[in-house]
């Protein structure tokens, strides 16, 4: 009986392990479907044993390169969704002197800033809502990218499919581009962390979010 009762441990465990990779697998392959669908760039790959999707968003046409870039690392509950500049807005980022006006700019953005998703097409497909809040940040590797992170659970995407996809391939990067006026003039120096504050609080957040 109690040799039983291993084997049927065993068993569970296992099951679980593969329905988490199921699951994980499951997801991974409704967003290549998406990016296919929609004509962006990707490619997949892993990353330390991690199933990842790698992309590049065209059209940011105010952002160093015109594009911004994104990566989603799928682990067996939730993924990782990270939206960044080009490495020619890292290499800014690296050269600047301004980089404690840039973290005080972060902070703002990270305290009053909300970020939603529209359908385009006034509510046809999906209320705009707020779902997720990102992260704001410099990343601390020697690469120094300007960052929006959030983790997303298979629980959450799965209720909110294709509003999920829009908010990480349309919404993140409009808003990386929204956010590079303020963000690279004060980089360069060119502009007071006041004057990059008060460019996000009027432009942006009077458009995209509340104050």
């Amino acid at each position: 009986m109690e040799n039983e009762r291993k084997r049927d441990s065993i068993s569970y465990e296992d099951f679980t392990e593969q329905h988490k990779k199921r699951k994980s697998i499951k997801n991974m392959s409704e967003i290549i479907s998406y990016l296919n669908l929609h004509n962006l760039y990707f490619k997949a790959d892993h990353s330390e044993s991690i199933p990842r999707i790698t992309m590049v968003f065209k059209n940011c046409d105010r952002c160093p390169d015109y594009i911004t870039e994104g990566c989603i690392w799928f682990y067996e509950n939730s993924m990782e969704v990270r939206v960044y500049y080009s490495k020619l807005g890292a290499e800014i980022c690296q050269k600047s002197k301004y980089l404690p006006e840039l973290y005080r700019l972060l902070n703002y953005i990270n305290a009053r800033l909300w970020v939603s998703v529209s359908d385009g097409l006034e509510g046809a497909l999906y209320q705009s809502q707020y779902l997720i809040s990102p992260r704001f940040y410099v990343t601390e590797d020697e690469m120094q990218d300007i960052t929006a992170t959030m983790l997303i659970p298979y629980t959450h995407f799965e209720l909110d499919m294709l509003e999920m996809e829009d908010f990480i391939t349309a919404a993140l990067p409009g808003l990386l581009d929204d956010l590079s006026i303020p963000v690279f003039l004060l980089l360069e120096g060119r502009i007071t962390v006041e004057k990059a504050i008060d460019m996000v609080r009027s432009d942006i957040i009077g458009e995209r979010g509340r104050m």
